[in-house]
């Protein structure tokens, strides 16, 4: 059998099934192959209804027989759920946005790997091209969108979920405040890989001590806050979350204090008076990055969650956030009275 025939026998099989109503596509070619791709059968013919909101929607879905998962038009789904879609051309992905939400995420044709809270999650199955309709995975709206979703025979049914996504509150003191082009976030109760990331946009409602709405360039390292945010969280080091919002807290006896939050370098316990060493990074301005502290038996010693603890849970290279008193030494680095110590 020569070339021509072999694309002719091609071309007539993806015609028949055309006829028939299946789907097919093109396993993608190998590179620097020169071996012809045969057409790969992923489903039966388009006869699963789609409802977004008790309203039907443009276009069915299918069956993934491979995966056993029905995949849905991708592009008339998400828009009826109020998302914007943006096609990108070269890398035939998808982008899909939604005003004023925090949801934002990347697909690509042929890639199970979806973009939740900027990290990938597989789904059990691929984006696929059928005659120009990308079509994606139903779980995929509940999984990444955070819609509900039922199938129930031939019918699948997608509900806006927004309004039921679980949220729980934080409180903890600034450590760092991100804002650039492509970010805006709230690092809290600790440095590096400790404490948690708060996602920030033009949705997040930003308030001061006295309930008055302010932006994230009045926030500052060293502010006691309480945070309201989504339960969702990134498994990275620090876990991010999305914040909904942020208040300042009303705390006095907070702003006469420092704090310093780092590695605990060394412990003495000459004298009597433990003394911890801290190195590290200072939250506020007055704070220096490295301080020994003496503690006291009026001192309080906590992990983050809460939980009490005792002096003797201390250890080296543990991370700790120390808050003290402003009078220091003069030496290097200063010597200052513990007023609490965070185990983180």
């Amino acid at each position: 059998m020569n070339k021509q025939w072999k694309k002719q026998a091609v071309t007539l099989m993806v015609a028949a099934m055309a006829v028939s109503g299946s789907a097919a596509v093109y396993a993608a070619p190998q590179a620097g192959g020169s071996q012809e791709q045969k057409p790969v059968v992923i489903s039966a013919a388009m006869d699963y209804g789609v409802l977004v909101n008790g309203k039907d929607v443009t276009g069915a879905g299918f069956m993934n027989t491979d995966a056993k998962l029905v995949m849905i038009p991708l592009r008339s789904v998400s828009e009826a759920l109020g998302f914007e879609l943006d096609w990108n051309q070269e890398d035939r992905s998808a982008e899909l946005t939604k005003p004023g939400s925090p949801i934002w995420t990347l697909v690509q044709t042929g890639k199970d790997q979806y973009a939740v809270n900027k990290m990938y999650k597989s789904l059990g199955a691929a984006p696929v091209n059928v005659k120009g309709t990308l079509y994606v995975p139903a779980n995929f709206f509940s999984e990444v969108l955070r819609a509900s979703v039922a199938v129930d025979g031939m019918k699948v049914s997608i509900t806006s979920g927004e309004d039921d996504v679980k949220k729980e509150t934080t409180s903890g003191k600034i450590t760092e405040v991100i804002q650039n082009e492509n970010r805006k976030a709230v690092h809290i109760n600790g440095t590096g890989t400790e404490g948690i990331i708060l996602n920030v946009d033009e949705s997040t409602i930003i308030r001061d001590a006295e309930g008055k709405k302010i932006e994230l360039k009045d926030l500052a390292k060293g502010m006691e806050i309480e945070a309201v945010h989504s339960m969702a969280m990134t498994m990275s080091l620090p876990p991010q979350t999305y914040a909904y919002e942020i208040s300042v807290k009303s705390d006095k006896e907070e702003k006469e204090q420092l704090a310093t939050a780092g590695a605990i370098t060394d412990i003495n316990a000459e004298g009597g008076n433990l003394r911890v060493t801290i190195k590290g990074q200072g939250l506020t301005e007055q704070s220096p990055s490295e301080v020994i502290l003496s503690l006291t038996p009026e001192t309080i010693i906590e992990h983050k969650d809460g939980k009490a603890m005792k002096a003797s849970d201390l250890t080296a290279d543990a991370e700790i956030i120390g808050y003290y008193s402003p009078v220091m030494t003069k030496s290097l680095p200063p010597i200052g009275h513990a007023i609490k110590i965070v185990l983180q």
